[in-house]
């Protein structure tokens, strides 16, 4: 008999439980994805804060730049196809499907460990990144026990186990936290911390292997279609190809900054040009877990039963990252004064016009193209992000200096919104107005808007302390937010009734 979601890891079910309701899985999964961004972030703050600063360019060269792009292009997009071929093939064949995954992404990984290495080796000519050399064979040996597994989340959600793939997420996020934070007990932290992640790389292959026998082990091992592998590859080498230009797109406005403004201005870019990673990760997450649905209407033909889903996807995830998208445009001097020295007062320029594009971030329009079975459109919307971003960068960094870039990257991000709907529109053969729901989207913006007009009279009539004016104004703005909300409809009485339910419990 099939578990549900309901374990913990590593825990038994227990008989017939309660299903989930979707509404619970993103929540679970987004809570869970959030706090693994979290520990991320909180591992860089603090290693910029325990490392001298040539050791931190050394340990941050060596993760986030060699290995994270190593990572990131030696999946070839074949963790996404995971949502796809589990609904279109019979169950008797997942457990075939994932080991398939599982074994290819192992030899994809000898093919990114040497990219990684051969690029680690230029690198390391550089001054003061000699450590390299030797310290890139222990994420070698990290990116052949980890890449094996980064299909496991997927495959639990497509088997309905939205808990057990928050729970993984939880353990990978705190478990590389303590891999690199650990380390700088020691006498040489720079060292260890390779040693203390390659630890925890090989602890995440542990997890996952339980996993998936506790998955599997009552079902056999059935033979896969010939071509099967083909038919994934097609599927999945243009989200590959994709993923490459939004990398290179990240990279193009630091390029160009490095490139024509000054070093000391390029610090303070590099700081600000951000998009918040949290806000993007709510509208990742409820798509995620809508995957197998979206993916089943898609292949019954069931066309209107697949747009109420993700209506009302964009409608709930649209009234959570509006106003928090306002929240930090409003308060966005404030929330800098909090993270970075005053010297860095600058940084809020890129920073505001960043967070601009998460007005967009309402859906996942990647993956309602992937539950479409098109992936090559992902492609394309890609290349021409990269395009237009790299076009426009340089004329609006030498009119407008340092927000020139961000500037670019928002109308290049405006365009690729409009694109991703153009071609979800053509897949489903409607008319554009159709395609998404504009009429709420719009109200809920204007009300997220309104709610941050008291609250920017407060910011410019007071005087705000330092340190807390983020969280103050933040405080104002929500329960403003709230009742404008209830007022207007945009929060449905079952969302307003579960939330005063959780705050009376609270209470």
């Amino acid at each position: 008999m099939a578990k549900t979601d309901s374990d913990s890891i590593l825990d038994h079910e227990p008989p017939a439980p309660k299903p989930m309701s979707l509404a619970g899985k993103a929540g679970v999964f987004t809570l869970s994805r959030a706090v693994a961004i979290i520990t991320q972030l909180l591992a860089g703050v603090v290693l910029s804060h325990a490392l001298t600063k040539p050791e931190n360019a050394v340990v941050t060269y060596l993760v986030l730049t060699l290995y994270a792009t190593a990572l990131s292009f030696g999946q070839l997009g074949l963790p996404d196809s995971v949502f796809f071929f589990f609904e279109k093939m019979p169950a008797d064949k997942r457990k075939a499907f994932s080991l398939l995954l599982s074994k290819t992404l192992f030899l994809l990984a000898f093919g990114a460990a040497a990219i990684m290495v051969t690029v680690g080796w230029l690198g390391s000519t550089r001054e003061g990144f000699g450590e390299v050399r030797t310290l890139i064979w222990a994420m070698v040996a990290m990116l052949l026990l980890e890449l094996p597994t980064m299909h496991l989340p997927n495959v639990l959600i497509a088997l309905d186990r939205a808990k057990a793939a928050a729970w993984f997420n939880v353990f990978t996020g705190t478990a590389q936290f303590m891999a690199m934070t650990i380390p700088l007990l020691l006498p040489d932290p720079v060292s260890a911390i390779p040693i203390g992640l390659l630890i925890y790389s090989a602890l995440r292959l542990g997890v996952g292997v339980s996993l998936f026998h506790k998955l599997f082990k009552n079902e056999p091992l059935a033979a896969l279609p010939d071509g099967t592998m083909r038919e994934v590859l097609r599927y999945s080498v243009p989200l590959s190809l994709a993923q490459i230009f939004w990398v290179l797109n990240k990279m193009v406005d630091k390029q160009v900054v490095q490139w024509l403004l000054p070093s000391t201005v390029f610090a303070v870019y590099n700081a600000g040009a951000i998009e918040l990673p949290i806000i993007p990760t709510i509208a990742y997450t409820v798509s995620a877990v809508m995957m197998t649905q979206l993916v089943g209407h898609h292949l019954r033909g069931e066309r209107d039963a697949l747009l109420g889903l993700w209506f009302k996807s964009v409608r709930k995830v649209s009234v959570i990252v509006l106003p928090l998208v306002m929240i930090f445009l409003v308060a966005a001097e404030e929330f800098i004064a909090l993270l970075l020295p005053e010297s860095y007062a600058d940084a809020v320029i890129p920073f505001r016009i960043y967070t601009f594009i998460l007005l967009q971030r309402v859906a996942s329009y990647s993956n309602m193209q992937k539950a479409l079975g098109a992936t090559a459109p992902i492609t394309r919307s890609a290349i021409y992000l990269f395009l237009i971003n790299a076009a426009l960068s340089v004329p609006l960094v030498l009119w407008l200096g340092m927000a020139g870039p961000p500037l670019a990257a928002l109308i290049a991000n405006s365009f690729s919104w409009w694109y991703a709907l153009r071609n979800i529109q053509l897949l489903l053969k409607v008319r554009f107005r159709e395609v998404f729901p504009f009429g709420f989207y719009l109200k809920a913006l204007a009300v997220a808007a309104l709610a941050a007009v008291p609250v920017l009279g407060v910011k410019m009539a007071v005087e705000l302390p330092r340190y807390f004016g983020f969280f103050l104004l933040a405080a104002m703005y929500l329960p403003i937010y709230l009742a404008l909300a209830k007022a207007a409809g945009t929060i449905e009485a079952a969302d307003w009734q579960r939330l005063m339910g959780k705050l009376g419990r609270k209470v």
